[in-house]
């Protein structure tokens, strides 16, 4: 199995218009993917939040042609495993914004994410979750990238 270091990109996006009860230094992520399998790949990651939040904060992963994440079951007790996995269609709409930011288009193929909650404690939560492709045609991972997203009540985009 080969180890592949993951570009984490942390992300933290924020809106409406006042001051940001989170701010992007709060938040730092590190992990790695490493091929467990022909077509699967596992993502190990941390995720430091360093302030209490009670708003609403999601991790969306995004490789593009890659998708179903799954969390393995077995896990020890030292891994987070969020009660589900999904989208939130407003905090999905930020993680397009941010990748149209940088030029990316999301507008077909790759418009449809899906992402994991973070409880809203400060803490170090330690995901671990597996990825495979959603077609035939994906061969390998291409610039993989994560973002944190947060949305407050009373927050502006940073």
């Amino acid at each position: 199995m080969t180890g592949i270091a993951i570009v984490v990109v942390v992300v933290l996006l924020t809106y409406n218009n006042l001051v940001p009860s989170l701010k992007e230094q709060d938040v730092r992520m590190k992990g790695t993917i490493r091929q467990v399998d022909t077509d699967k790949y596992e993502v190990d990651m941390q995720i430091i939040r360093t302030k209490e939040d009670n708003d609403n904060h999601m991790v969306y992963p995004v490789i593009f042609g890659w998708g179903n994440l799954s969390f393995n079951e077995e896990m020890d007790d030292s891994y987070f495993r969020p009660s589900s996995v999904g989208t939130s269609g407003e905090l999905e709409q930020l993680v397009h914004q941010a990748l149209q930011n940088e030029g990316i288009n999301t507008s077909n193929e790759n418009g449809n994410f899906a992402g994991f909650s973070i409880p809203d404690d400060a803490g170090t939560y330690r995901v671990r979750f597996r990825i495979s492709p959603l077609s035939e045609n994906v061969h390998s991972l291409n610039d993989p990238k994560i973002y944190y997203v947060h949305q407050g009540r009373y927050s502006e985009k940073i």
